[in-house]
This record gives structure tokens, sequence and C-alpha cells, in this order.
């Protein structure tokens, strides 16, 4: 306004003094006319520059707040882009983690194709049943959230089917142990708590068709800790996912515990001990324990039949392992004590020694993770390309496994296997598997058994884990 003042000021004494000399001759009438009409001129400038500084004046506020909504929004956008979580795709998978680490989500598969054969000669009338299959085709979920809670879940889609695998929920924010309630494994037996990922066989020797009719997974808790050179695993279990509408589940328990004196990335002694207890339920036809010459086949060399009037069954043994370098030893050993209501009580046992040798250097002692007292998959220093001209990881695999199911009058049969293996690890995610089995012995209790001596078992997978 002051400026608008001074303008109108400078008006009037302009006016004044551009009045020309030679209106002196002029009346004053005519003066004062002209006068105003140069005020009026001046007032009508004065308000276009006005109303022109107005219109600046609400472009410079559109432009203000034009840059504050950006700010707003560049602030939002940033915001975001902390709070978003962090996508990876890698060898372990697909992982989606918060950025304050609290929260976090892994994708995984596991793919195992392969094809069987089996061939000696046979009493008329007894086969075995050669081909192809998807051993395992599962999908794995597993992640954490609030930071002490984890969470897994592991579908199996072979034979055309759905099959709940891992199903639980596990807190470890308690002091002593970490504690899991839901559908999983139960702690008995190096070979049982080992992946079928990590295992340098195709399947785990004839001595785990005594353990998976009472310690295979189940719904239950487990609690397990571990420290620098120890590990420790109990739990109580039911049964498993499939339903028992008819009468009382059956119901059991689980321990292992490993001591291992030697821990290094290039050696490791491992020692341990477990015990297991369960009672069927009571409305079970009884048990029965039988083994398969492979997955595909429905060739069975050891039968018990059924075993009825089941009270209760026990299952005790050591177990070792030894890495040295490329080369590694394992074994386990299994005893059963089976009590019933009626008839005699029967004993079982089982056992495998078996040893690899990493031709390319590899130590399988790296694969060592003493927080679940146990072998991870073994993992080559390169892997394989033609272009790089590299190879790899290759393994050789021996084993011998026996299982003697005899105890007085009933005759489930004996038999020992040898297993040849050979893998090929392409990569983390590839391997290679071939596989000759020979069955070395058995007795002469049954036909098939006494001419199953001397029949070769040869197997092939592809396997695809990521």
């Amino acid at each position: 306004m002051k400026a608008a003042g001074w303008t109108l000021t400078l008006g009037i004494l302009t006016a004044l003094l551009v009045t020309p000399a030679w209106a002196g001759g002029q009346s004053v009438d005519e003066r004062l006319r002209h006068l105003e009409r140069s005020l009026e001129e001046q007032q009508r400038q004065l308000e276009k520059q006005m109303e022109e500084i107005k219109a600046q004046r609400e472009e410079i506020r559109a432009q203000r707040e034009e840059i504050e909504s950006q700010g707003q929004e560049l602030a939002e956008v940033e915001q975001e882009e902390s709070n978003a979580p962090a996508v990876t795709l890698d060898a372990k998978g697909f992982n989606v983690k918060s950025q304050d680490g609290r929260f976090s989500m892994k994708i995984g598969a596991r793919l195992h194709t392969q094809a069987s054969g089996n061939y000696g000669d046979l009493p008329d009338g007894v086969d075995a049943t050669d081909g192809t299959e998807l051993r395992r085709a599962r999908l794995e979920l597993k992640g954490t959230f609030y930071e002490d809670w984890k969470w897994s879940t592991e579908l199996d889609f072979a034979d055309n089917d759905v099959a709940i695998k891992d199903f639980w929920l596990a807190y470890e924010g308690f002091p002593l142990a970490s504690v899991s309630v839901g559908h999983q494994k139960q702690p008995y037996s190096l070979s049982i708590e080992m992946s079928s990922n990590d295992i340098p066989f195709i399947e785990r020797s004839i001595d785990a068709f005594l353990l998976e009719r009472f310690v295979d997974r189940a719904i239950g808790a487990r609690a397990q800790h571990s420290g620098e050179h120890w590990f420790a695993a109990a739990g109580v279990y039911g049964e498993s996912v499939d339903p028992n509408k008819d009468d009382d589940e059956g119901w059991g328990l689980a321990g292992r515990f490993i001591y291992t004196p030697i821990l290094s990335e290039n050696r490791v002694l491992h020692l341990g001990a477990r015990v297991a207890y369960r009672e069927p339920s009571p409305g079970k036809d009884g048990l029965r324990i039988k083994d398969e010459t492979t997955h595909q086949s429905n060739l069975a060399i050891v039968d018990t039949g059924q075993i009825e009037n089941i009270d209760s069954a026990t299952l005790v043994g050591p177990e070792f392992a030894l890495a040295v370098g490329p080369f590694s030893l394992f074994g386990e050993y299994n005893k059963a004590f089976i009590d019933r209501s009626r008839g005699s009580d029967h004993d079982f046992d089982s056992w495998h020694v078996a040893g690899t040798w990493t031709m390319t250097g590899e130590s399988r002692a790296a694969a060592y993770k003493m927080s679940s007292g146990e072998f991870k998959r073994l993992k080559g220093d390169n892997n394989f390309s033609l272009a790089a001209r590299t190879w790899g990881a290759w393994e050789l695999a021996g084993r011998l496994s026996g299982i003697h199911l005899n105890d007085g009058s009933l005759k489930g049969g004996e038999e020992m296997v040898w297993t040849t293996g050979l893998n090929w690890y392409l990569n983390p995610a590839v391997r290679l598997m071939f596989e000759w089995s020979r069955i070395v012995d058995t007795d002469n209790t049954s036909a098939t058994r006494r001419d199953a001596n001397g029949m070769d078992i040869v197997q092939g997978r592809v396997q695809f884990v990521y």
C-alpha cells in the first residue's frame, strides 16, 4: 500500500509539471478537467499493476503449495521404501524379509525323480515292480515372525496325492530350549533326522524299516537345545495327521542326545544315544514290520505279518559319525522290545555302517550343524560348468545294513544288503545319484528270502532342491 501511495503522489506531481505553459491561457475549469483525466489514467494503471501483483502472489502461493505437496509425496515414498520388505532370489530359495528383520518367509521346493529295477530269480508268482516315479515333489514354506517365533509347512505331492510332512510352530525365546508344536519329526536316529536331500544314498537303509512304525513324523510337542559341543532333543507325540475316530489314539516319547568332542571345518566326531517308547492305539489291529526293495517295488524280503495284542514298544540304540577331510563313516544300531498283552514278547534289531569318500576333496565335516546334531548336504567347491571347465563335487558311498525280525516262533526273516552309490553334485541345487545294491545274505525261513539272496537292485535319481 505504501508503494501505491507513492505512485499516486508521483502521478499528481507529474500531471502538474507536464501541464504546458500555454495552459496559462486556459480557464481554471479546463485545467482541472485535464488534471482529473490524468489522475484517472494513473489510477487505471495503478489498478492494473495491483491486479498483476495479486495474480503473481496467487501464482507464487500455488507454486508453494505444489512444492509442499510434492515434498509430502516424496516423504511418503521414502517412508514406504524404508518399510518395504527385502526380496531376494538366490540359492536358498525365494526369500522375503522385513526391513527390521522381525518377519521373514522362504519358499522352497524339492523334486526327486527316480527310476529303479530289480534283478534276480524269485519264486513263481513273486515279482518286484520296476519303473519310474516322482519319489518326492514337495513345496516348502517357512518363516519367522516377531523375532522369536518360527513356523514351517511342507507338503508332498508325490504319488499324485497330497501329504502333510511338516506343519509346526516353534517358540525360541526360552533361555533353555526351543519348543515346537505340530506335525514334525521325532528325535530318534541320525539317518531319520537328516533330510532326504542330504543323506548320501537314494534311500535310507533297511534298518530304518524297524524304526518308521514307531518314530515317524507325528503330531506332538518337541523341545531341543544345543551347546558348543552337544545337542539334546525330546518330545511327546500322538499319531500322524490321519484321523482316528474309532478309538483313543496311541502316544509315545522320544529323545536323542549328541556329544561332539571334535568339531571343526575339517573334522567331526559325532557320538549319540537315543530312546523311544510308544503305546499304539488299542483299536488298531496289530502292527506289521516289513521292508521293500525300492520305494517303487511291491516286494518285501522280511515281513513279520500282523503282530497283535501289542501293549508297548521300546527302542534304544547308539549312533556315531566320523568325518575327516574327504572321508566319513556313519553307523547306527537299533534294538526294539515289543511287549504284548497276550502271546510272547518279541525283540528285534537292525543296524547299518556306511562310509563316503569325496573324490574332489570336499569334507562333510563342513556341512555339520551342531544346532540340530546332523549333517547337511555336501556342497562342492565349484559348480559344474562346461564353459569354466569345472565339474562340481563327486562322491563315492558304500553301506552295509541288516535287519533281524526272527524271534521264537515269529519268523519275520533276516536280511543283509550291500549298497554302492555314486553322487554328482552339479551345484547346490542339483544332484545326480546312481546306486547299486545287492542282497548279500538272507535266512531260509521263506522261499522268497531263500531265492532273494544275491538279488540286485539298481536305482538312479535326479534331485532338485531349491
